[in-house]
């Protein structure tokens, strides 16, 4: 490993530039918010949903350069980086359904012109994407939409209700509650116990701390505890309590299992098991702790964008260690996850993030043709060597949508605590490895909490 990279110092709780703001929202979970209904998502063309309901082209989807609704709270700057924005910098009238018309070009006779409509003043702030000469006397030009703007229109096809559901005010109120839904305990903590392909992702864009929840689960499997405080005369009524760490020390945060559910149906975190509810009520807490209020009803889109592996440190307590991809070989980040694993799996919990957009990639790269997705986290679950190839094995926290770009076949075996473990890689169910040179290619770094 080269030592002179930042991110491959051992132990190092320096995050790296641009893993602050990890985060991009379920485009599952979106779907099911902006239809207001549950959607069994082997039986429909998931490709095809997500344009009607969000007004976008499927390859525009996965990257924030496009101005997706999935990145809603984000600008990206010309220097490839993310910056966040609230609903009020944005300047949405959300009292309508419609934030923002398209601009009106109808009056547009030259380019001083086309800058004016398009909210720019000088039109060479314009990005032209492409130019090509029709005839002798006229040129055509494709001028992208001001950033701003971009992100308005991502936001345009939804309603009020969806568009405050998944991003965040300015402020942070003591008590809240989405628009439409209402709070209600929809099943027992755990139905089985925790695993790592019971957390999945809901419509805010935290993916980062629901892949550090996996990563945990998966590494650590008995810092997920069910801790219960009876508070009714009838013992019916009772809070959990989930102890986060930060600063050098740990708190108790102690919360219901209500959450908010609009007509009975999930809007955040929710588990692949039926009727479990752990992975929401962390959810809950760790939105309690950050927000900092004594309420039970925090908000929950105050856990939007953030780091993954401080996310993990938050959850066990430890000393973190970054790993970036662009200054250290493929080998060496096989190797980076093979030393934090036993028998293939890690026993050190860390997860994985992708580059802010496939244009701030030090190769530019096409997220959506890999099947991967830009400025997302992954949890690391470990490693593999097959004929030859290197293979890191991940989890996408939307359980869905997983690489077609060097990505392993077969079944993956890692000893989990006291039994071999047979994962069937081929399955949809957002777990799946590849190989190291893809990795490094598409993914920015990589960090474990020891």
């Amino acid at each position: 490993m080269n030592n002179n990279d930042i991110f491959g110092m051992s132990n190092s709780t320096n995050a790296p530039q641009g893993v602050t703001n990890i985060g991009v929202i379920n485009p599952f979970a979106l779907a099911e918010l902006v239809t207001n209904q549950s959607i069994d998502w082997d039986t429909v063309d998931e490709r095809r949903v997500f344009e009607e309901s969000f007004d976008r082209p499927y390859e525009e989807l996965f990257d924030p350069q496009y101005g997706s609704p999935l990145y809603p709270g984000v600008e990206l700057t010309a220097e490839g980086s993310l910056e966040r924005r609230s609903l009020r910098d944005l300047d949405l009238d959300i009292e309508d359904n419609a934030p923002r018309s398209d601009p009106d070009l109808s009056n547009v006779s030259n380019l001083g012109d086309l800058g004016e409509s398009m909210s720019v003043g000088d039109a060479s702030e314009l990005e032209v994407r492409n130019a090509r000469v029709n005839t002798s006397d006229s040129v055509s030009l494709e001028v992208r939409r001001p950033q701003a703007e971009r992100a308005v229109s991502a936001l345009q096809p939804f309603s009020r209700d969806v568009i405050e559901a998944i991003m965040a005010a300015a402020e942070t109120d003591e008590e809240w509650t989405p628009s439409g839904a209402a709070w209600n305990d929809p099943g027992d903590f755990f139905s089985e116990t925790a695993e790592w392909f019971d957390p999945m992702q809901g419509a805010v864009a935290n993916c980062y701390f629901i892949a550090a929840l996996s990563a945990v689960a998966w590494a650590k499997p008995y810092q997920i505890t069910h801790r219960t405080r009876a508070t009714g005369e009838t013992q019916q009524a009772f809070v959990d309590m989930v102890e986060f760490h930060g600063g050098g020390s740990s708190s108790r945060v102690e919360v219901s299992e209500a959450v908010p559910l609009r007509n009975g149906n999930w809007i955040y975190a929710r588990s692949r098991e039926q009727d479990e509810i752990w992975p929401a009520v962390y959810e809950k807490a760790y939105a309690k702790w950050k927000t900092g209020v004594s309420s039970d009803k925090p908000d929950i889109t105050q856990t939007a964008f953030g780091d993954p592996v401080r996310a993990v440190d938050e959850l066990v307590g430890g000393s973190r260690s970054y790993t970036g991809t662009s200054n250290n070989t493929a080998d060496d980040l096989w190797s980076e996850v093979r030393g934090n694993s036993r028998s293939y799996k890690t026993f050190n919990p860390g997860c994985a993030w992708t580059y802010s957009s496939g244009s701030s990639a030090p190769n530019n790269i096409s997220y959506n043709s890999a099947n991967i997705v830009a400025n997302h986290a992954y949890a690391v679950l470990g490693w593999d060597y097959d004929q030859g190839t290197k293979y890191i094995a991940l989890y996408n926290p939307w359980g869905r949508t997983e690489a077609s770009t060097g990505r392993m076949n077969g079944v993956w075996t890692p000893y989990d605590e006291s039994f071999w473990r047979r994962v069937n890689m081929p399955d949809n169910d957002g777990t799946f490895a590849v190989d190291a040179p893809t990795f490094k290619r598409y993914f920015a770094g990589l960090g474990f909490v020891s």
